[in-house]
């Protein structure tokens, strides 16, 4: 079922309403997760407006240089509705300059900017919008629109060291299936047919190898078309949240990546929990939009679950540490913080150190990776050519 994209308004610990959005396959799923962020929760509707076209037509890059764009004009001194369409002039014909305009009228309306932007850029995570907000609240707007842009490009930036570190070991894995492909199609059926002019009958794994490449062989044209649907069921399957969550999960349970996630997850919900409290947000609706920075997981709940006995006056880092959501050395950060008055600070502190774990556990990732990748195709190629020489050896015993 495909995913759709729901607004709820919901009323924040400090008493202020406040809109987020969330996507879910129903309208009772979208409940649940907007009441699992802890917040109590007035309305959700279904957005029908055109949020999913903005996402296909707006790039990630495109979407972060919006905010960056939008921080220097205010910044200097410019006015936002001129901001607004100014940006929206440079960028002519586009689908952002259409949304950028969007968002100028809204203005005009009086809407607010957070609330005018989730309507018309609907693509961006919830923290961004709630950062927003507070950056309005406050009078700290451009620098909130920065240090938005600053940890989305941090986001991307992470994206992309995994992939670039992910993607010598695929090109290793898909050229040693294409030429185990290969052998099977070009190479394999040959031997068979000398293995029969020589009547002689091979055993083991080159009697798996040989039987494998000649039905390749007769049945090339079927198979490809099985390998490709497959192909394309998966990536269908990757756009859906069950799929996602499965995925999730499965790196959760993985040595290695289950380190590299877990140090993602714990820069991300402590960096932007200190930007909204530089922002001047409450520390419940600090916590609220940290937590609206995760998938669905264990961190996330455990955020979530600890917000209740922070209402109920406990101190954050025996609320956090009692939920499971921070260790004990951020616990003891946290506890500093929060007798100093510089919470915000210590969560900066916690966000820098998780991240060069995050640093250090994809350089190792990339170490395990790689020589897994070539053992990999080394015993796919190696498996083939030792059963082939193997069957080469008995005809010559044969005949010998």
């Amino acid at each position: 079922m495909s995913e759709r994209r729901y607004v709820f308004r919901a009323i924040a610990g400090n008493g202020r309403t406040m809109t987020q959005m969330v996507e879910a396959p129903t309208r009772a799923d979208a409940m649940r997760l907007a009441m699992q962020s802890g917040l109590t929760v007035l309305d959700l509707a279904e957005d029908t407006r055109g949020g999913a076209s903005s996402q296909k037509t707006i790039t990630r890059d495109h979407a972060i240089l919006i905010l960056r764009q939008l921080a220097v004009m205010i910044g200097a001194g410019i006015q936002l509705l001129e901001a607004l369409e100014s940006l929206a002039a440079s960028l002519p014909g586009s689908e952002a300059s259409a949304r950028l305009r969007e968002t100028a009228q809204a203005l005009r309306r009086g809407d607010r900017l957070g609330d005018a932007l989730e309507r018309a850029l609907p693509f961006y995570p919830p923290y961004v919008y709630g950062l927003i907000r507070a950056g309005e609240a406050s009078g700290k707007l451009a620098r909130v629109l920065e240090e938005a842009a600053q940890q989305l490009a941090f986001e991307r930036r992470i994206e992309r060291d995994v992939l670039n570190a992910l993607s010598y070991p695929a090109f290793l894995v898909v050229s040693g299936a294409a030429s185990v492909g290969f052998l099977l199609y070009a190479v394999v059926p040959r031997f068979a047919t000398m293995l029969e002019n020589a009547r002689t009958e091979p055993s083991g794994l080159s009697r798996f190898v040989i039987d494998a490449g000649v039905a390749f062989q007769a049945n090339a044209p079927m198979v490809l078309t099985i390998l490709t649907a497959a192909g394309v069921a998966l990536w269908a399957l990757t756009r859906t949240r069950a799929m996602r969550n499965a995925v999730s999960q499965l790196g959760h349970a993985t040595p290695g990546v289950r380190v590299l996630l877990a140090a993602r997850q714990r820069t991300a919900w402590s960096r932007v929990a200190a930007l909204s409290l530089d922002a001047g947000v409450g520390i419940l609706d600090a916590i609220s939009l940290g937590a609206g920075a995760l998938p669905e997981g264990k961190l996330k709940a455990a955020l979530v679950g600890a917000i209740p006995a922070l209402r109920a006056g406990r101190g954050i880092d025996a609320a956090f540490q009692d939920a499971g959501a921070v260790s004990a050395i951020d616990a003891s950060l946290l506890r500093s913080g929060q007798r100093s008055g510089a919470l915000a600070r210590m969560l900066h502190t916690i966000a820098d150190r998780h991240e060069e774990n995050l640093q250090d556990a994809l350089k190792r990732l990339t170490t395990v990776i790689e020589p897994l990748a070539i053992a990999a195709v080394a015993l796919m190629v190696g498996g083939i050519v030792l059963s082939l020489a193997s069957a080469l050896v008995g005809v010559y015993e044969s005949i010998g």
